[in-house]
């Protein structure tokens, strides 16, 4: 069981660790690199004097014969050593026992030893081996004073840049908690707000700007709602109030089964009025969520556009209206939808048209595998301030028009909802008393 909340790791103290850790590697490694570098120069310089001293003995027992005798030979010895204090010899004769030793007392416990044959010249002597030692103590206490150092300055110039990396951090991250301070000042009523770009650093510009069309989409769709929830509200308003009043006066009158009857007749209706809103703002909701058409072959849209046209020949004719079709196009479609894209366009044409005009279902195969589906009318023109609002939910272009009681403003909506699901879009134009409203639709 988790208690609390885990509080997770702050940029800048990731920063900072990462930072701290760097340095202390690059330091380190940089310090380690000096300090055997050093080492290895000792060593060297060691192996140089051993070498050196060396030679100096060989050339000892070169010499000619009468400097070979043992006393000598000894005092020739201590001389040399005498100059090379930190030295110190040891001759070995055949039968391995030492028989000579510069500092019988003082034999070093730290040294560097070196063993070289002597020459034939020293077998008058009967020393074959010679044995150097080198006091490597005062070099060892050289080292460790190095190392000291090293990690000292490695630990403090890890320290440093630390420091000098977390104000860094701390001023580079300003823009970032002047943000987080403009975000959090962010609420529902001040959608308005956006955020600020001066002074940003170009790498943050990018997100600033993808935040502030995130707003710009926020308020646009919380404005939508707004308006969405005001127009749902108000269509439901008056046919609830037209079926309670209905049963109220139903329910008062003496003569109740004439009465009854008209009231149920008028709720009846009502009641499909509504179910009809509900339907369609569930469609659009499914629509919204990002829902897909079902795509199908149709081989004739043409003949798709006249089966819904003549299902609607009767209210044609009631207006005094004709209808036509231009051209034709096959695809994958969802006839389904598409009927209810025709059904509302021509419902939508037939309530402005002119009386004794013509409807034409325009059919156009445009570039790029897009089907452009349309119908247009002759009559009065919308304007251009009402043009881009027709696909909006519940808009009427004028709602004292013929037949406003049963349009409720969603046809054009759906109609627009219906081309998206196609991966299309929906049009509308309208000049010099034409108008033509339909959808491009992606095959």
């Amino acid at each position: 069981m988790r208690l609390g909340r885990m509080i997770n790791p702050t940029l800048s103290g990731r920063l900072i660790r990462w930072l701290a850790s760097l340095s202390l590697g690059v330091l380190g490694c940089l310090c380690l690199g000096v300090f055997f570098s050093v080492k290895a120069n000792l060593g060297t310089q060691q192996d140089q004097r051993l070498e050196k001293l060396s030679t100096a003995i060989r050339h000892l027992f070169e010499e000619t014969p009468e400097h070979l005798q043992p006393g000598s030979l000894e005092h020739d010895l201590e001389d040399l050593l005498k100059i090379n204090r930190d030295s110190h010899l040891k001759l070995i004769d055949r039968l391995g026992e030492a028989r000579f030793i510069s500092t019988p007392s003082a034999w070093p416990s730290k040294a560097r030893f070196y063993s070289f044959a002597l020459p034939d010249e020293a077998q008058r002597t009967d020393f074959a081996v010679a044995e150097l030692a080198l006091e490597i103590a005062p070099d060892e206490a050289i080292l460790d004073r190095l190392a000291a150092i090293l990690w000292g300055a490695a630990l403090i110039g890890s320290a440093a840049i630390t420091l000098g990396g977390y104000l860094i951090v701390y001023y580079g991250l300003a823009p970032i908690r002047t943000l987080a301070e403009q975000t959090r000042s962010l609420a529902i009523l001040s959608l308005d707000k956006r955020l600020e770009t001066e002074g940003i650093p170009a790498e943050l510009q990018v997100l600033v700007d993808q935040f502030n069309d995130l707003l710009n989409r926020l308020e646009k769709a919380y404005q939508q709602l707004e308006g969405f929830n005001a127009d749902v509200a108000h269509e439901l308003r008056t046919p609830l109030a037209n079926i309670i009043a209905s049963s109220e006066l139903a329910l008062r009158s003496n003569d109740k089964d004439e009465n009854l009857r008209d009231c149920i007749g008028a709720n009846l209706e009502e009641m499909h009025r509504l179910s009809c809103i509900v339907n369609d703002m569930l469609f659009l909701s499914q629509a919204d969520r990002g829902a897909k058409a079902r795509r199908m072959p149709i081989h004739s849209l043409a003949q798709l556009c006249a089966e819904v046209a003549d299902y609607y020949e009767a209210v044609l004719i009631e207006s005094d209206l004709q209808w036509s079709i231009e051209g034709d196009a096959s695809g994958q479609y969802d006839a389904a939808l598409l009927r209810r894209v025709l059904s509302n366009l021509l419902n939508n044409a037939a309530r402005y048209a002119d009386p004794g005009s013509s409807i034409v279902i325009r059919i156009v195969v445009e570039t790029h595998g897009h089907i452009k589906l349309s119908m247009i009318n002759r009559g009065q023109p919308i304007s251009a301030e009402t043009l881009p609002h027709i696909f909006d939910r519940f808009f009427r272009v004028d709602a004292s028009r013929s037949h406003g009681h049963q349009n409720h403003g969603l046809g054009l909506a759906i109609v627009s909802a219906i081309a998206r699901m196609h991966d299309g879009e929906a049009f509308a134009i309208s000049a010099d008393g034409e108008t033509e409203i339909g959808v491009r639709l992606d095959c």
